[in-house]
């Protein structure tokens, strides 16, 4: 056996140990999980770099690319990129389910369960859940996409897409690539214009999540009464 076979072998063990000592598959990292699925398919290079090198720019990311883009920036062959895409697009097909299922809004918590994967992200994503009367999700669209710390967004660009959506209300969300959850003047100057826009078109604006290593709910947090108007006192 040589040298590589070796430490591949080492890495599939110790993931297995992981898995098998609370058989618990949510307990395995992402690198883990890459681990296990190329583990099959690679024998010449060593399984934990692999992981590594596809996991660089995030699980969002990678999970965004087509095979073609897999096989060439990560220098993996095109059984090795298809089975990796082909496990990637189930992936993206059960959360366009769980979208489609009732996924009722209740708390700041249930609006992380369902934009988690902004966790990451390396970049500031800026996305819109909609919701109808009973405050089932019926949609979810990114808006922008902004640098790595300022995420640039218009008002008009929000509720249209609400309209579109025939939505009674929205959830908006975005994440702070720095991991810190914190709201910036921004943020708070753009959850104000975006509550009084909601006003103006009928679409309320319920709350306003900062994504970080937890998750901040503007509103419970204060930061969501509209701006004063000029000339109120």
């Amino acid at each position: 056996m040589n040298y590589v076979n070796m430490i591949n072998k080492s890495a599939v063990q110790e993931v297995r140990s992981n898995y098998y000592s609370c058989c618990n598959s949510g307990a395995l990292s992402n690198k883990e999980l890459i681990i296990s699925i190329l583990e099959p398919l690679i024998r010449n290079r060593s399984l934990s770099e692999v992981a590594d090198d596809l996991l660089q720019n995030g699980l969002h990311q990678l999970a965004s690319l087509s095979e073609f883009e897999i096989s060439t920036t990560y220098g993996l062959n095109e059984k090795q990129s298809f089975h990796l895409m082909s496990v990637m697009e189930l992936g993206r097909r059960l959360m366009r389910k769980s979208l489609s299922e009732d996924v009722i809004i209740r708390s700041p918590q249930d609006v992380f369960n369902v934009v988690s994967d902004l966790r990451e992200l390396d970049k500031e994503h800026f996305v819109v859940l909609f919701l109808n009367t009973k405050n089932s999700v019926i949609g979810r669209e990114t808006i922008s996409i902004g640098t790595l710390n300022a995420s640039l967004v218009h008002p008009r660009e929000v509720f249209k897409a609400a309209i579109r959506r025939g939505a009674a209300s929205i959830i908006v969300s975005h994440n702070h690539p720095s991991g810190i959850s914190t709201p910036s003047p921004e943020d708070i100057h753009l959850t104000q214009r975006l509550a009084e826009a909601g006003e103006v078109v009928g679409i309320e604006l319920l709350d306003h999540i900062i994504v970080g290593q937890t998750c901040l709910s503007m509103k419970e947090h204060g930061h969501f009464c509209p701006a004063p108007t000029a000339g109120t006192a």
